[in-house]
C-alpha cells in the first residue's frame, strides 16, 4: 500500500523580497524587451527575521489593512498563512473581499516563508512543517516544534510590538504538510490561536498525538476547519474525514468545528476555496454584518420593481422633445432622491432611452401612479413599462 506522508510542490510561483531599484527601463540582456520594475502587492511589507538556523533564514510577508497607522489605539486579528511564498498574494486577495463584503473585519495577513534565491522550498517546507523521525528523505531532520518556537516567540510578538496585533484573536491557514502543521499546532498549543484551518492536511503522523491530547483532558478553545478534496489521490484523502471525525467524537474543540469536501477539484487545487470558506468561519464571532447585506434592503412591505422609458416617437402633446427629456430627466431624479432609488441614463448607448428607475413600492399600482406623473409620459413623448410583481 502506498503510504502519503506529506507533499512537495515545486510547481507554483513563489513571492521574495526583491530590490527593484536601478530596473526601470533597462534594456533585457537579449535586448528583446525593455525591463520595468515587478509588481508590488499594495500595502504590503516585507521583514527578514533573524537568522536563527545555520541553513535557513526566515522572511515573513505583512500584508496591512487600509486602516493601519490612523488607528494608533486599535488591534487587529491576525491571519497567519503557512507557505507564503505560494499562498500568501491568494490569501491576501481573499481577506481583500471577505472585508469587503463584512464577513471579517480588517486584518493583517502574514505569509511565512524563506529569504534567499533559488532556494528549494520543498526540502525547506518538509523541515519545518513536520514532526518525528521517520519522513524518507529528510528522516531526522525535521523539526515542527523549532518551528513553532519560532513563531511563537518572534513572528507574533513581532506582529504585536509593531503592527498592532490583536494577541487574542489569531489564526493559522495552511495545505498538505501546511495543514499538518495547523492540526500539529492545535494539538501542542491549544490557547496560542482562536481558529484553525487545515486544507488537505496530511494526517498520517497524528494519530497518536490526537489521542494523548484527548486524553489530557486539554481543550480547544476555538474554531477548526478541514477539508480534503474529492478527487486528489483516494489514498491520501480517505484518512482526512477519519481523522476528523475522531477530533469530532473526542469533542475537545469547544468552539466549533466543520469538515468539507471540496469537489471536482485535486490535491491544492482547493485552497482558494477552503482558506475563503474557512477563515469565513473560524473568524464568524468578528464579523461586522450576519447574513444578507443591510445598507440596500427594501423597506418593511415593500417590494422591488422597475420602471423602463423610451421615446414613444408617437408623441401628440405641444411639449417639445428636447423640453420633454429635461423635465423627464428632473422628474426621474426628484423621485430618486425623494424614495431613495436608483436613476441610471444611458441614451449614450440606446438612443431612444429615457433612462431606467429601480424603485421599492408596496405594489405594482403605486409604481405605475409614479411612472404617469411623469410630465414626458403625460405628454406622451415617452412610453414605459414596470417590471416586478
Amino acid at each position: 500500500m502506498q503510504t502519503f506522508r506529506f507533499l512537495l510542490r515545486s510547481t507554483l510561483p513563489t513571492l521574495a523580497c526583491i530590490a527593484v531599484g536601478g530596473l526601470y527601463g533597462a534594456e533585457s540582456s537579449l535586448g528583446s524587451a525593455p525591463i520595468f520594475p515587478p509588481y508590488a502587492l499594495p500595502h504590503t511589507v516585507c521583514r527578514v527575521l533573524p537568522a536563527t538556523a545555520p541553513d535557513r533564514t526566515y522572511e515573513l510577508y505583512i500584508s496591512l489593512p487600509e486602516s493601519f497607522g490612523k488607528q494608533p489605539d486599535r488591534k487587529y486579528p491576525v491571519i497567519l498563512a503557512t507557505d507564503g511564498y505560494w499562498s500568501f498574494a491568494g490569501i491576501q486577495s481573499s481577506v481583500g473581499g471577505l472585508t469587503y463584503g463584512k464577513r471579517v473585519p480588517e486584518s493583517i495577513v502574514v505569509g511565512l516563508s524563506y529569504h534567499g534565491e533559488n532556494l528549494d522550498y520543498g526540502k525547506l517546507r518538509a523541515m519545518d512543517l513536520a514532526f518525528g523521525t521517520s519522513h524518507g528523505q529528510f528522516e531526522g531532520d525535521v523539526h515542527a516544534d523549532r518551528y513553532l518556537d519560532l513563531i511563537e516567540r518572534q513572528v507574533l510578538p513581532l506582529l504585536e510590538r509593531e503592527y498592532q496585533a490583536d494577541p487574542g484573536h489569531r489564526y493559522l491557514t495552511g495545505s498538505s504538510a501546511g495543514g499538518l502543521f495547523v492540526l500539529y499546532t492545535m494539538l501542542v498549543k491549544p490557547n496560542l490561536f482562536q481558529g484553525y484551518v487545515a486544507d488537505s492536511p496530511s494526517v498520517s503522523m497524528l494519530w497518536n498525538r490526537e489521542r494523548a491530547f484527548a486524553a489530557s483532558g486539554q481543550t480547544v478553545a476555538g474554531r477548526l476547519y478541514m477539508t480534503s478534496a474529492e478527487y486528489e489521490w483516494p489514498e491520501y484523502r480517505k484518512w482526512i474525514p477519519i481523522f476528523y471525525d475522531r477530533i469530532k467524537q473526542h469533542g475537545y474543540v469547544k468552539g466549533g468545528l466543520i469538515y468539507h469536501e471540496t469537489l471536482g477539484l485535486r490535491h491544492s487545487a482547493g485552497v482558494a476555496e477552503a482558506y475563503m470558506r474557512g477563515l469565513m468561519y473560524v473568524m464568524e464571532p468578528l464579523a461586522p454584518e450576519h447574513g444578507v447585506a443591510t445598507d440596500q434592503a427594501p423597506a418593511p412591505g415593500k417590494r422591488s420593481f422597475v420602471i423602463n422609458f423610451w421615446v414613444s416617437g408617437n408623441g401628440s402633446g405641444s411639449m417639445p422633445a428636447t423640453s420633454a427629456r429635461t423635465a423627464h430627466e428632473a422628474y426621474l431624479a426628484k423621485v430618486a432622491s425623494d424614495m431613495h432609488a436608483w436613476v441610471v441614463f444611458d441614451s449614450s448607448q440606446v438612443p431612444d432611452s429615457g433612462g431606467t428607475l429601480l424603485v421599492d413600492a408596496a405594489n405594482k399600482a403605486e409604481v405605475e401612479a409614479i411612472a404617469l406623473q411623469d410630465p414626458a409620459v403625460r405628454e406622451k413623448v415617452f412610453e414605459f413599462e414596470v417590471l416586478g410583481e
